[in-house]
């Protein structure tokens, strides 16, 4: 008997220390492009924020985009989740998650005229402020906050153990709000070149749910073997095909 149970604790202990992920804090950064028709341009630059505190993952998404129609477009996404082990992949709680939009004019953003506290100058996903955003941008931001966690899923995921074409769907437990999901299918090992080098990759695609349905933005991933970094983010959003490409700076 005290042996089986000290075999349970063992497996169990095992299961556990397989599944945290220790990310210590660090900052990616990326340059995003935009594709419509034969527009093909670098419109912004984009920081992510990420660490672990024990099994606590923290990220955040600054972006500001080059100027663009007299206007600096603006995101600011941050993303707190708890990321509980189990015998697969750790179930993500989300304790705290925001997305901020918000579009300045170049010259008050250059001459810091701008306040961002002032409601008429944002609008969140939590539904505060009053500035003009329409529902697709709003899902697109809310999009852009929730996919921060799969940069943990990303270093915690055994993908040279699945097969081209498996799908793995990740429920995601939301503190005072409604389940959610995210959908992952594994593409298998490929290759993408930036900054002047060619990196093995593993090709990943992955949706989230939003508002009890799939959201319809599926985002393509190129995450690098060694880092575990996504090196290519892409999706089709109805304004047009927008990527967010890592700058190994």
């Amino acid at each position: 008997m005290k042996k089986t149970l000290l075999l349970l604790v063992v497996l169990f202990s095992s299961l556990f220390a397989k599944a945290q992920v220790n990310i210590p804090a660090q900052e990616i950064h990326y340059d995003v492009h935009y594709h419509w028709g034969i527009i093909n341009v670098m419109i912004a630059h984009g920081v992510v924020t990420m660490e672990t505190t024990g099994n606590q993952f923290y990220a955040t998404l600054d972006g500001n985009s080059i100027p663009w129609d007299g206007r600096v477009f603006c995101v600011s996404d941050t993303l707190r989740a708890t990321m509980t082990p189990s015998s697969g992949l750790s179930r993500e709680t989300v304790t705290y998650e925001n997305g901020w939009y918000l579009k300045p004019k170049v010259t008050q953003y250059r001459t810091n005229g701008f306040d961002p506290s002032n409601p008429a100058n944002y609008k969140n996903i939590k539904g505060e402020g009053t500035l003009n955003a329409s529902d697709d941008t709003m899902e697109a931001i809310t999009v852009t906050a929730d996919m921060l966690g799969m940069f943990y899923y990303f270093k915690e995921m055994d993908f040279e153990s699945m097969a081209p074409g498996s799908q793995v769907t990740i429920p995601i437990a939301v503190e005072g709000g409604d389940a959610q999901k995210v959908v992952v299918t594994y593409n298998g090992k490929s290759s993408y070149s930036v900054g002047g080098s060619t990196y093995p990759t593993y090709s990943v695609n992955f949706e989230y749910s939003y508002k009890g349905a799939m959201s319809g933005y599926p985002v393509e991933a190129q995450v690098g073997v060694s880092s575990r970094l996504p090196l290519l983010l892409s999706a089709s959003l109805p304004a047009g095909h927008v990527e967010m490409i890592h700058n190994p700076q």
